[in-house]
């Protein structure tokens, strides 16, 4: 009682002890072999008794842990991985794999080896990418893609665009339900049938472009029939881009997203020739009354001579309807 007495009247202070982990460690030990140790807590709760409990076995656990898995290669091997990927930041796992194994008699796998390499915060790239070429020769590069319309009669219409990079104009364009690689070259054809042509045209990976098998590639030295012809017939460089990355062909996935957008998400189609009217109605609202953002908003002057002089800054403003109204062109009333 005179002991109880004297721990009503200490647990009265409102001075909270402070527990070492000795102190921790006893009453881990004290609750694993004593049932009514609840009854004897006066500092903390059980739930907390517990939680040290739960601690010390994540932290036992993890000591024991640590010595598993994978041993470590030597020290002066991992020195001599970095020193190499160091020396030779253009050299992969493999590479400085096989220059240990054949040369120096030591053999690491090749995801060792990547483990302890050193890698370069900003490589400096070798040679001209995709984005620098476009920069550089915009002038002289087309682009060509398919875009895929359902109609109403669960028939699938391929629109073909052929884009000029530098000016954003269409080129050609053309709609049918069997593309094939013949109608591609013939649509090329049409194209550059008035002695105008680029000196580079970038694709997709489409099937339709005749692709080849790994074998024909590296005698050939193309990817496609595509590029074969038009680099041995018309002398056109044909350059297809990387396999699931539509983002190195911006502008004319830019003008197909537009094109569905503002007018082939706004009718339903029974046909080929549907597709076509609205298509080339549209091209045509594109290259003499669309602004162009990607060219600071200027449209196409050729198209429209009102845009080659000043426009006028008075007079009621009238809308002309395209496409029966789904897009509008406003101008000045004459």
């Amino acid at each position: 009682m005179a002991l109880r007495q004297q721990l009503s009247v200490y647990g009265q202070l409102k001075v909270k002890p402070r527990l070492k982990t000795e102190d921790r460690i006893f009453w881990v030990l004290f609750s694993m072999g004593y049932r009514s140790w609840r009854t004897c807590l006066r500092f903390v709760q059980p739930r907390t008794v517990l939680r040290w409990h739960a601690a010390g076995f994540k932290i036992f656990w993890r000591k024991k842990c640590e010595k598993t898995g994978r041993p470590q290669i030597p020290k002066q091997h991992q020195d001599l991985i970095r020193q190499m990927s160091l020396d030779e930041p253009g050299w992969g796992a493999d590479r400085i794999a096989d220059e240990l194994r054949l040369k120096l008699g030591i053999r690491h796998a090749a995801s060792t080896v990547q483990k302890y390499m050193v890698r370069p915060e900003h490589r400096t790239r070798t040679g001209q990418t995709l984005r620098i070429l476009k920069k550089n020769h915009k002038d002289e590069i087309w682009s060509c893609d398919f875009l895929v319309q359902h109609t109403a009669l669960f028939s699938v219409v391929y629109i073909c665009i052929i884009m000029e990079i530098s000016t954003r104009k269409i080129i050609g364009f053309n709609v049918t339900c069997n593309p094939t690689l013949a109608w591609v070259k013939q649509q090329i054809r049409e194209a550059t049938a008035f002695g105008v042509q680029p000196r580079i045209l970038i694709h997709d990976n489409d099937g339709i472009y005749g692709q080849f098998g790994k074998d024909r590639r590296s005698h050939l030295g193309y990817r496609s029939h595509l590029d074969y012809w038009l680099k041995e017939t018309i002398g056109i460089r044909g350059i297809p881009i990387t396999p699931g990355c539509p983002q190195e062909t911006p502008h004319i996935e830019r003008f197909n997203r537009t094109l569905r957008e503002e007018a082939l998400n706004h009718f339903v189609f029974f046909g080929e020739a549907h597709v076509h009217r609205v298509v080339s109605e549209y091209i045509r609202f594109f290259h003499g009354a669309r602004p162009h953002q990607g060219l600071c908003g200027i449209p196409d002057p050729c198209s429209d001579l009102e845009f080659a002089q000043h426009s006028p800054s008075n007079g009621s403003v009238i809308r002309l309807p395209v496409l029966g109204g789904v897009q509008g062109d406003y101008r000045r009333a004459a």
